[in-house]
């Protein structure tokens, strides 16, 4: 997300209307502000432990909870509030600090699969939804950032994600990535998440390969690197504009580090 595909149009929109369906519909709130930012967003992705989307959006809505108030404008942190409010959870259990820090008022499994129906989308047929109202999914939104197909690439590929494998086989399909082979993925459904260097470990063992190009936009992406210990970093976009490589897509910098043929850009 942020790498292959353009997200912010997907993924972040569900965080917004995941936070406007909570506070009015089960927090019975005023939504009387813009709510959840793209400022909000990109705080939250430079923290090494904020990769998981729907979390986010669980996170936001306890936090605003906390102000007892209806209106969404009054209780809403700033980002730069938000981002101090980030700086308390050390560790990578975001589940343990939003309920130390915020107690729960809404409960996780509620709001991701309000996040899931977001996404994915509602059909008329399907009952006991959390949305409680059919809609496309906004996984529709999305958009390739890359256009040549993973066999161009020099080198072998893998990918490390976030997603769950529902989520990835959406993504491949925007790509034309369908034959992308399924021993050079994690995703998270594999208990195997980032920042955690395991993901770089398999992929590297499968593949036979030591030192890794690691395109990322998160500073989890980041710091999986800095834990594994070896290969390169490469932020994609502008979330991580202090990185020491910096790109505005997965081609540039592919290019830069010559796993592209000239042919393929």
């Amino acid at each position: 997300d942020g790498v292959l595909v353009d997200t912010s149009r997907s993924y972040f929109e569900v965080i917004v209307q995941a936070l406007d369906w909570a506070w009015t519909s089960l927090l019975n709130g005023v939504v009387d502000c813009e709510g959840f930012s793209e400022r909000h967003f990109a705080t939250t992705k430079t923290h090494p432990a904020f990769n998981d989307d729907y979390d986010i959006a669980w996170a936001i809505i306890n936090c605003a909870a906390t102000a007892q108030n209806p209106s969404l404008a009054q209780s809403l942190p700033a980002p730069e509030e938000w981002r101090l409010l980030l700086d308390g959870c050390k560790e990578s259990d975001v589940p343990f600090w939003v309920r130390s820090t915020f107690g729960e008022q809404i409960p996780r499994d509620t709001v991701r699969r309000a996040c899931e129906e977001l996404y994915f989308g509602v059909t008329k047929n399907e009952k006991h939804t959390a949305l409680l109202s059919p809609r496309k999914g906004l996984w529709e939104n999305e958009r390739p950032m890359i256009t040549i197909p993973w066999s161009a690439i020099s080198v072998p590929a893998g990918i490390y994600t976030g997603r769950t494998a529902k989520e990835l086989k959406l993504a491949l399909k925007r790509l034309h990535w369908e034959d992308f082979p399924e021993s050079m993925i994690i995703t998270s459904d594999s208990g195997v998440t980032k920042p955690s260097p395991r993901g770089l470990e398999i992929l590297c063992h499968t593949s036979h390969a030591s030192t890794p190009l690691f395109l990322g936009d998160t500073e989890s992406d980041r710091q999986t690197v800095h834990a594994f210990g070896r290969g390169t970093f490469a932020a994609i976009g502008n979330f991580l504009s202090d990185a020491e490589f910096v790109f505005p897509g997965p081609e540039e910098a592919l290019e830069f580090f010559g796993f592209l043929p000239p042919t393929a850009v």
